[in-house]
């Protein structure tokens, strides 16, 4: 049965090892009909790439558009959360913002980074603040649904014991909608690094990884604009990761335990 059960095993990983190597493969083939001014080589991005690593300036525009990115997704939690878990109690509250959801939703991306550039001005905070926004449905919407889809056995039998409102919101409710929420949260922190960018580049803020895509397409930098896209990517993935790690580690431990 283990002998079975190993090609199974092993089966995703070459399929992914395969995927990988027919990407890098078509990859080089775009590099080779468009040309390398266009499209950059893997062997030129991965150069790039390594170039950005030991670069100072390109580690500080990094580490500030992570920083962005982590306060972003941040506030989305936080303001998600609270918000997604108010509408879920009081359905008012869900009229009362339903047309504002409805158009941070429907308005492109691209035109609300511009409206905020217009009222607001310029800078970091207009770039956080546009990110926040533009992720905030996803998060509320995941809040709203959780909270009316706990345990009605378990609030039931927290009202027969008389448990006081704000032990019944920490100790069902909190935890509930937080893992109810994982799968959004997964999705708002791709969409945020995404945003982030995208908005740094509209704005024009003084230090970034919006401002160094925006520098290297000036100079026609192809490489590091590809290393720069490929360093963002395993961004994504770590950010993604490290929460994976956090559900299973904990989330999901909080779970087996009621």
């Amino acid at each position: 049965m283990n002998n079975r059960l190993k090609p199974r095993g092993v089966a995703p990983l070459l399929w992914m090892v395969t995927g990988i190597v027919v990407f890098a493969l078509a990859w080089q083939a775009m590099s080779q009909v468009y040309g390398p001014l266009l499209v950059a080589t893997p062997a030129e991005t991965l150069e790039a790439t390594v170039h950005l690593f030991t670069s100072p300036p390109a580690a500080a525009a990094f580490s500030r558009t992570l920083g962005r990115v982590l306060l972003a997704l941040g506030l989305q939690i936080m303001a998600g959360l609270a918000v997604g878990m108010l509408a879920g109690f009081y359905p008012w509250i869900e009229d009362l913002l339903k047309p504002a959801i409805s158009i941070l939703v429907a308005v492109p991306p691209v035109a609300l980074a511009l409206f905020v550039i217009f009222v607001f001005g310029g800078g970091e905070r207009q770039v956080v603040a546009a990110a926040v926004a533009l992720g905030f449905p996803l998060l509320y919407n995941g809040a709203v649904t959780a909270v009316r889809s706990v345990d009605v056995d378990l609030l039931e039998m927290l009202r027969v014991f008389r448990v006081p409102r704000a032990t019944q919101l920490l100790a069902a409710y909190v935890p509930a909608t937080v893992h109810s929420l994982l799968p959004s949260i997964l999705l708002a922190a791709g969409l945020t690094v995404r945003l982030m960018i995208m908005a740094e580049v509209i704005v024009g803020v003084d230090r970034g990884i919006g401002q160094a895509l925006s520098q290297a397409r000036v100079h026609m930098a192809t490489a590091e604009i590809f290393a720069w896209m490929l360093m963002m990517a395993t961004t994504v993935l770590l950010i993604e990761g490290v929460m994976l790690y956090l559900v299973k580690s904990h989330v999901l431990a909080w779970q087996a335990r009621r």
